[in-house]
């Protein structure tokens, strides 16, 4: 038996004064108490109380050790309680890891909907495209588009299906016109990641479809917001993920082209580590995004029937 339920056990006899009253609150058996009892004496090396056939005393050592001992179980229930207390609180700070693709997506609304049903809630959140170790890393979430690599070590909670969408800006589109194809952009110019950084999905669309980024005429960035910025600033067609653009879609600022050509689909995951123990602030978020990206799901389908 662990020294702690000895100490449980010598505090338990000293407040009710026998071992067969302290075997019956703590669900023992008085042997099982003297035996305890015997046992931390020995460890300690001192004699904590005067055994008689009659009665059973507190030596002075016992009598100066009673209170340390009380103290003592006195802190770690108070740490229990306040571990406890913690772990249900919805409050602290949640990290997130997302793509810069996602910079300009919905997932921002739905941190601020979180916030207003959680207050005490505060974000650490990081841009990258690299997928981190969220163990390593000490994150509790990550988002990711399309397939994934090896991810055996997180689960994975699909939210949303996204699609990109060929945009331009009307101005664009009085001086240029409305392409019918890719092949169809006259003196217009598309607006690319470089080859470096464009998405392996983009990559195998254009494959399919028989065309050859390298010969169009085309605009390259090598960053997803210097695509969304040359679109906006009519420098071409770009492609952007419905998510991101949906907004300036809305409002007409920016219109989607091409929709024929069946552009790349792309899953977007919520990633978190494989653990038994989960605290109340994580098993929150993870039902709130799933609810958020449900509803914002039936409404971009919504708006693509209208």
């Amino acid at each position: 038996m662990p020294k702690m339920s000895q100490y449980r056990i010598f505090v338990s006899v000293v407040e009710t004064g026998s071992i067969a009253q302290a075997a019956l609150k703590l669900n023992y058996s008085p042997p099982a108490v003297s035996k305890q009892l015997n046992k931390l004496e020995d460890s300690l090396q001192v004699q904590l109380f005067q055994r008689s056939h009659k009665k059973l005393q507190i030596t002075k050592a016992g009598q100066h050790f009673y209170p340390k001992c009380k103290n003592i179980l006195l802190s770690i229930a108070q740490a229990e309680d306040a571990l406890l207390a913690e772990h249900d609180a919805i409050s602290g700070t949640l990290s997130i890891t997302l793509p810069k693709a996602l910079s300009r997506s919905l997932f921002f609304e739905l941190l601020s909907a979180f916030t207003l049903k959680y207050p005490q809630i505060q974000f650490d959140i990081r841009f990258s495209d690299q997928l981190k170790d969220l163990h390593d890393e000490n994150i509790d979430f990550a988002l990711r588009l399309g397939r994934l690599a090896d991810h055996s070590h997180m689960v994975a909670i699909p939210l949303i299906q996204t699609q990109l969408l060929a945009c331009a800006t009307p101005r664009y589109l009085e001086q240029y016109g409305t392409p019918k194809s890719f092949a169809d952009l006259a003196s217009g110019k598309l607006i690319l990641m470089s080859p470096l950084n464009s998405s392996e999905a983009l990559r195998n669309f254009f494959q399919k479809e028989k065309i050859h980024p390298e010969q169009l005429a085309a605009h390259r960035c090598d960053d997803i917001e210097g695509v969304y910025q040359s679109v906006r600033a009519g420098l071409g067609i770009g492609m952007l993920l419905d998510i991101s653009v949906q907004q300036e879609i809305d409002q007409g600022t920016l219109i989607s082209v091409l929709s024929e050509r069946n552009l790349p689909r792309k899953q977007l995951y919520l990633l978190q580590k494989k653990s038994q123990w989960q605290t109340q602030k994580q098993l929150a978020f993870k039902t709130h995004a799933k609810s958020f990206f449900c509803e914002a799901s039936r409404s971009l389908n919504q708006q693509l029937h209208n």
